[in-house]
């Protein structure tokens, strides 16, 4: 194929449509006068037969299927993250228990709450509660602070309260932003 054939026929679409300037439409009439080739595939586009359709419905296909993928494996992620926080912040605030940093835990507690709901949703109601527990438990264990067992469950109940008021934030910013998007 010439060159000229092959220019020609890649403005073939815009000479159809009238979208070429008039010394273009008269290059391209003047070449489909003269090349037999180039004057078909013009034939075929007029008559609709040489409109490409792409190949693509079967792509299309599992387009859908690999978005869903790769939304579950960032969900995924995103909650292995979440967990992660809910831990750390867990271990932080326990660890400033005994300290001097002690006041910081109403806005960790908070946060550890918030996270909660992320991942749990209602359920972070007893869940995250628990995890408390079980992780101020451990550190009592394993006398990472210095604090006997009756201190370990008021401190763990005192926590919980201001976990449920982060879980009572995450659910009404939740419910604001969901009210809102449906309006």
């Amino acid at each position: 194929m010439k060159t000229e054939c092959s220019v020609v026929r890649d403005l073939l679409p815009l000479y159809f449509e009238q979208m070429v300037n008039p010394e273009t439409a008269e290059y391209v009439k003047e070449h489909l006068s003269q090349c037999d080739a180039c004057r078909k595939e013009y034939e075929d586009l007029t008559s609709g037969d040489g409109i490409p359709v792409p190949q693509t419905a079967e792509k299309d296909k599992e387009d859908p299927k690999r978005f869903r993928s790769i939304m579950l494996r960032l969900r995924r992620q995103f909650d292995s993250l979440a967990y992660s926080l809910i831990i750390f912040f867990i271990f932080l605030g326990f660890g400033w228990t005994g300290g001097e940093n002690l006041m910081y835990n109403s806005l960790i507690m908070p946060l550890v709450g918030i996270f909660g709901y992320y991942v749990f949703r209602w359920r972070a109601i007893y869940k995250v509660p628990i995890l408390l527990l079980i992780i101020d438990s451990f550190v009592f264990l394993f006398r990472l602070i210095d604090l006997d067992l009756y201190s370990v469950f008021v401190w763990t109940g005192i926590y919980s309260i201001f976990v449920l008021v982060g879980i009572a934030i995450a659910f009404l910013l939740h419910y604001s932003f969901r009210k809102e998007s449906i309006r």
